[in-house]
């Protein structure tokens, strides 16, 4: 009995230093492999830095911490992302998901100086070698937006980031996929007849196409010309008396402007009449004629609302529901 007992001590002491060795090589690998990962995203032209990082989470877990984390890039737009601290950490059996947590909250900065939207705790995974390559969610929490985003509220935002391990080839493959969800989204101002509050957005869809590195201009151009577009899978919104939802293509004319092909569905059209109106982007007169031919075509929908399913078109700077035109859109520079 007694030599099975050393027996066992003795192997479980093996295993025990094995299993340290086996954590200090890795660990060692994860921080070594840390600048390289930071020096290639740079010569993608991204900002990756930060103050200060460490490995820990023996015996359980590998764990990097970022003090001062900061990355941006200037592609599709211009942006800054910092966390005064940011953690990831992985089970040793499982490396390629990594829980990712940023406790005192997180920023991003928009190109204008003061224009940020700041959470005020971010948390989410980052899932490597699925089928679609690269899958990162994150969830926020009490957003709040400062400089022109001001009074900006936002109680709860999901997002999923979905990075396909090749880069596209044609206009066919896939960039990445996006999804964003944002509830009780407070806004700065009333926009009548809606309101200030919006329950719920919904923005799901993935990017076709290589953009070219060089002037986001000049890379737009080039995406269009290789017959890159945005497929739209899901849009929804719910915001006072309005829910509508929509799906289809969107793309860049022959001026960098954006078109589209979709289908909405919408209950409570009549709203949307109402609020460009009310911010001048349609004559009173032009309104009355588009409620009375939108109204002609709703129908009863399971739950006896009227509802309209109606072709939705970005054309000519302009937003039409059906045949009707109901809004102007703002002109793009890309600069």
């Amino acid at each position: 009995m007694r030599r099975i007992l050393i027996a066992t001590l003795v192997l479980l002491a093996a295993a025990a230093a094995s299993y340290t060795g086996y954590w200090f090589h890795v660990a060692g690998r994860l921080r070594a492999g840390v600048e390289p990962w930071a020096e290639a995203r740079r010569a993608e032209g991204y900002t990756v830095r930060w103050d200060a990082v460490s490995v820990g989470g023996f015996p359980g877990s590998f764990s990097l911490r970022f003090a001062g984390a900061v990355f941006g890039g200037s592609r599709p737009l211009p942006f800054q992302i910092a966390a005064p601290l940011l953690s990831g950490s992985a089970r040793p059996w499982n490396l390629k998901r990594w829980k990712v947590n940023a406790p005192e909250g997180a920023r991003v900065d928009a190109p204008s100086e003061g224009d940020a939207i700041a959470a005020a705790a971010l948390d989410g995974t980052v899932i490597l070698g699925t089928e679609v390559g690269t899958a990162i969610d994150l969830v926020a929490r009490d957003v709040a937006g400062s400089g022109a985003a001001a009074g900006l509220r936002i109680a709860d935002a999901e997002a999923r980031l979905t990075l396909p391990e090749r880069a596209p080839a044609s206009h066919q493959d896939t960039a990445f996929g996006a999804a964003i969800r944002l509830a009780k989204m407070v806004l700065p101002y009333r926009v009548p007849p809606f309101g200030s509050t919006v329950e719920a957005l919904t923005l799901a869809g993935t990017f076709k196409g290589a953009l070219p590195r060089g002037k986001l201009r000049q890379g737009l151009a080039a995406w269009r010309d290789d017959g890159g577009t945005i497929e739209l899978e899901v849009g929804s919104l719910r915001w006072g008396p309005l829910a509508a939802s929509a799906n289809g293509t969107l793309a860049l004319d022959e001026v960098l402007q954006p078109i589209g092909a979709m289908t909405a569905t919408i209950e409570g059209h009549n709203a949307i009449i109402d609020a460009f109106v009310a911010n001048g982007s349609l004559r009173p007169g032009d309104a009355s004629f588009a409620k009375t031919f939108l109204g002609l075509m709703a129908k009863p929908s399971a739950d006896g609302r009227k509802q309209l399913t109606v072709p939705l078109r970005l054309q000519n700077d302009r937003v039409y529901l059906g045949p009707a035109q109901i809004a102007a859109l703002p002109r793009f520079t890309w600069d």
